[in-house]
């Protein structure tokens, strides 16, 4: 589905005067609810308004957030794979009180994404974590990008929440000859190695 003529206009003139606010998160924050629904209506996933969001938050211009949701959206109609993982290490150092769930590993159009939840939300969609990986032959691969966004609702009136923060990266296809990729990710602003120290890993059959 696509937008009616003018449409993306008024949508985008709302992000553009979010992304000129002093603060760019609270201003996208309370634009969100709208968009999500509007976007959805269109046929726009979450993942990929998350991604637009997490662009228009951070440091990119409106445009490359536009882009990334395009981008987004034209990967998202290829038919992703999903591939077998455990989880082998399971200290990603979230804030105290705070879990992480490994929702899904597919091989996609751009890579292989892996994507997860966090419960309870976290208080900022800034904290994001580090992320390493290396496949069974030694080679090692930087993420592709990472998306933050929040999911469900919070009270107002209770402390009853059913709110969830979802995230996702997308890491390089591996090179043809690896069976496997370790991929850990950590929340914690040690700069240590994340080969050295207590992470979250996961280990991907390919």
């Amino acid at each position: 589905m696509t937008p009616v003529p003018g449409e993306w206009d008024s949508l985008w003139d709302s992000l553009r005067l979010a992304a000129k606010a002093a603060d760019r998160e609270r201003a996208a924050g309370k634009l969100r609810p709208a968009f999500e629904k509007r976007l959805q209506e269109l046929g726009y996933s979450s993942l990929a308004i998350a991604h637009a969001f997490s662009a228009l938050t951070g440091p990119d211009t409106v445009e490359e957030a536009l882009a990334e949701l395009k981008e987004n959206a034209r990967l998202g109609r290829i038919v992703p794979v999903p591939l077998e993982f455990e989880a082998v290490e399971r200290e990603p150092t979230l804030p105290a009180g705070h879990s992480l769930t490994i929702t899904g590993v597919e091989r996609d159009g751009r890579g292989i994404r892996i994507t997860y939840e966090i419960r309870p939300p976290l208080a900022s969609l800034s904290h994001r974590p580090r992320v390493a990986a290396r496949d069974d032959c030694d080679q090692e691969y930087r993420h592709a990008g990472q998306s933050l966004g929040l999911a469900g609702s919070i009270g107002r009136t209770t402390t009853t929440t059913t709110a969830t923060t979802i995230g996702a990266f997308t890491l390089p296809l591996p090179w043809q000859h690896a069976s496997q990729l370790r991929v850990r990710m950590s929340w914690s602003r040690d700069t240590t190695s994340l080969w050295k120290r207590p992470a979250y890993e996961l280990r991907i059959k390919l």
